[in-house]
């Protein structure tokens, strides 16, 4: 009877100690998190003692990408490296001039890499524009899902074509030129919000 009684405890104390070891484990996480919490934010930290430790890990993520961004800034040896650059060749090569009026460029070629290029930009226009400045929708993926692969393999395609179109005036140096003159506008581009927001006009 006696062992009976026993044996029908057992299930009982073994699930206490497992709640006492969950309980165990969450309050060592929390603990660990809240040291974190202390070093960053000293006495302010007992104002997040009682908050999830998913939640602060979240929040401790969040303070790092933003102290990092604010680190970070745009205008670097790398940026003005491209843009000079760019300019550079833009300038020396005749760029501009070569595929207007230079009768060696395959203007087939052209035409169709220009237009894959135009739906490139038409795309991160309403993705940057509308979606981010206008929307405020940061997670394009989810509200537009098929329109980063588009971009993608139109700016590849786009790109192919202008090598071939301008190979006859440019030769094995057309993709150099080419992906120069690429990052120089990614570059820039990627100053402009910074730009709009200190009320400076590019």
């Amino acid at each position: 009877m006696e062992n009976q009684e026993s044996e029908s405890s057992r299930p009982a104390e073994t699930q206490t100690s497992r709640n006492n070891s969950t309980d165990n484990e969450y309050e060592v996480r929390r603990r660990r998190i809240a040291k974190v919490f202390m070093e960053a934010y000293g006495g302010d930290i007992l104002k997040y003692r009682k908050i999830d430790p998913k939640k602060l890990e979240e929040m401790q993520k969040k303070r790092e990408e933003e102290a990092e961004a604010k680190a970070s800034s745009p205008y670097n040896f790398q940026t003005v490296f491209w843009i000079l650059s760019s300019m550079a060749i833009f300038k020396l090569t005749d760029f501009l001039p070569a595929i207007l009026y230079n009768s060696a460029v395959n203007r087939t070629w052209l035409y169709v890499g220009v237009c894959f290029l135009g739906v490139n930009l038409i795309i991160a226009l309403y993705l940057i524009v509308v979606c981010s400045w206008i929307r405020k929708i940061n997670d394009w993926e989810k509200h537009c899902p098929c329109a980063i692969p588009i971009a993608t393999c139109s700016f590849v395609a786009g790109t192919l074509c202008l090598n071939i179109a301008l190979w006859p005036v440019y030769g094995f140096l057309t993709p150099v030129f080419l992906f120069t003159l690429f990052m120089g506008f990614v570059v820039l581009v990627s100053l402009l919000p910074n730009s709009i927001r200190q009320g400076v006009v590019i």
